[in-house]
């Protein structure tokens, strides 16, 4: 990502030193400078209070345990399937019994597949909502994720939260770089639906308090950066 957002535009230098509070260092002929990177991701509020990326690791295990369950029989035929999941409405879900219940599924249909079948919400076991079994193709087998956020809210909220946890750290940084040391914060968004979040137009004007000398923000699934303001 510190590679990334410097190919993006945000004026990092070349030489970075990886290490630990802050993620990297540089020695620059203004001084030394210290660059912390932290990801922003989107709000558990904007999921029925579940982590949007812990729901999609839950989804990844799930599609990994039922292709694994559907070829422990050796005549099992070689498929691909696709997967979109219900949405869970913030309620507990059985791993096991969803990836179970995902193999009886390709099982009972996988020779009905020619070349492609797919089944919507009515004709599927609790907890999903589309899946696809493609006889032409035999790769792993994925999940699709969806959902959203609120972009003026959720976005500044998730700013304000990862600037203040990061910025009570900005005189440890400081310390662990030696005197007159400069301190920049690096926030990114990654491009999974789970983990990406889009610049807003206004996120130029929003004003944050922060002891760091400059903030960025990176969106990777954009290739954009802000830099953050300073409340004063």
């Amino acid at each position: 990502m510190l590679s990334a957002a410097r190919k993006a535009g945000v004026p990092i230098p070349v030489g970075e030193i990886a290490g630990e509070e802050p993620d990297f260092r540089f020695a620059t002929d203004a001084g030394p400078l210290g660059i912390e990177i932290s990801e922003l991701l989107r709000p558990d509020s904007s999921n029925n209070g579940i982590s949007p990326v812990a729901q999609e690791a839950f989804h990844e295990e799930i599609m990994e345990a039922a292709q694994l369950a559907y070829y422990k029989n050796s005549q099992a035929r070689p498929v691909e399937v696709r997967v979109y999941f219900a949405d869970a409405r913030g309620k507990k879900q059985d791993k096991d019994a969803m990836a179970q219940s995902l193999a009886d599924l390709v099982a009972g249909n996988a020779h009905r597949a020619n070349t492609f079948i797919s089944f919507e919400r009515d004709e599927l076991p609790n907890g999903f909502s589309w899946v696809g079994i493609d006889s032409q193709l035999a790769g792993d087998w994925w999940s699709g994720e969806v959902g959203g956020y609120n972009v003026l809210t959720d976005t500044r909220s998730q700013l304000a939260e990862r600037i203040s946890s990061k910025n009570k750290l900005v005189p440890t940084y400081r310390a662990n770089l030696g005197e007159n040391a400069r301190v920049w914060l690096l926030l990114y968004s990654g491009v999974t639906v789970a983990r990406s979040m889009v610049i807003p137009a206004c996120a130029q004007e929003w004003k944050f308090s922060f002891s760091f000398d400059r903030v960025f923000w990176f969106a990777s699934l954009e290739n954009k950066f802000v830099e953050i303001q300073l409340k004063l």
